[in-house]
C-alpha cells in the first residue's frame, strides 16, 4: 500500500512549516518508523532534495517536529494550587497531549527540545518551582527528569504494530493470564502481582508515578 499519492508542486512553493506538519501526518498516520525523506517528499509531490531547502537533514526535521507537536501544549497549571498540584496538571496535560501524537515521542526522546515551544515548556515548569524555592540545580534537573518519566511513561503506552492499545481491556486480560500462568516456584512474586502487573500503564500507575517523583521532590524545598 503507497503511503501517500504523488502530486507535482511548483519549484519554490514549500515553506518549512509545511514541511514540519506534513512529516507529523506522516508519523500520525503509519508510526515512527514511516519518517524518511524520501517518503516525505512523496506525499508533498517533490523531489527529495527540493525539502533540504528548507531542513538540514533529518535530523533537523526531528527537531522541528518535536517542537511543532509542544506547540500544540496547552500550559496552564493549576492557578489556586500549590506547587504539587501544578506540577501534576501540567504533567497530565503533557501526557494528554503527546498521547494525541505517540509517533514522535521516540524522537523526543532521542534529542532534547531546543525549539521556541519546547523552550516554552520548560519556562512553564520553571515558573512553578522557581517560586516555590528550590535550589537552580534541583529546577533544572526536576525538568530533565520529569519530562523524562512522561516521555518514558508514554512510549511503554503506544501500541504496536499489530497490538492492542495497552490501556485496552483485551491487553490487560492478556497481560494477567501471562503472568498468572508463570510457574509459581520461580517467578513467585510475579505471579502474585500479576494483577498489578497487568496495568503497568494506566492512569492510576502514571498518577502514582507522578505523585512518588513530586514526593522526593519534595525533600529538596528550601
Amino acid at each position: 500500500m503507497a503511503l501517500a499519492t504523488t502530486r507535482t508542486r511548483p519549484r519554490g512553493s514549500l515553506t518549512r512549516e509545511e514541511i514540519i506538519q506534513e512529516a507529523l501526518a506522516l508519523l500520525d498516520q503509519h508510526g515512527p518508523g514511516a519518517l524518511s525523506m524520501r517518503r516525505l517528499a512523496d506525499r508533498l509531490g517533490v523531489a527529495p532534495n527540493a525539502l533540504y531547502t528548507y531542513v538540514r537533514g533529518k535530523a533537523d526535521l526531528i527537531d522541528g517536529l518535536v517542537d511543532q507537536v509542544y506547540a500544540g501544549l496547552t500550559l496552564e497549571a493549576e492557578p489556586t494550587g500549590d506547587w504539587t498540584q501544578q506540577l501534576t496538571t501540567l504533567s497530565q496535560q503533557i501526557r494528554a497531549h503527546l498521547l494525541a501524537h505517540p509517533a514522535v515521542v521516540p524522537f523526543a526522546l532521542q534529542q532534547p527540545g531546543l525549539g521556541p515551544h519546547s523552550l516554552r515548556l520548560g519556562e512553564a515548569i520553571y515558573r512553578v518551582l522557581r517560586p516555590a524555592g528550590f535550589s537552580d540545580q534541583v529546577v533544572v534537573g526536576t525538568v530533565y527528569a520529569l519530562l523524562t518519566y512522561i516521555l518514558g511513561f508514554v512510549a511503554l503506552e503506544m501500541p504496536r504494530a499489530g497490538t492492542t492499545p495497552q490501556t485496552s481491556d483485551e491487553y490487560v486480560r492478556r497481560m494477567w493470564a501471562f503472568f498468572a500462568a508463570l510457574p509459581p516456584g520461580e517467578f513467585p512474586h510475579t505471579v502474585e502481582l500479576a494483577a498489578q502487573l497487568a496495568r503497568s500503564s494506566t492512569d492510576d500507575q502514571f498518577q502514582f508515578g507522578i505523585r512518588t517523583f513530586l514526593a522526593g521532590l519534595n525533600a529538596h524545598a528550601s
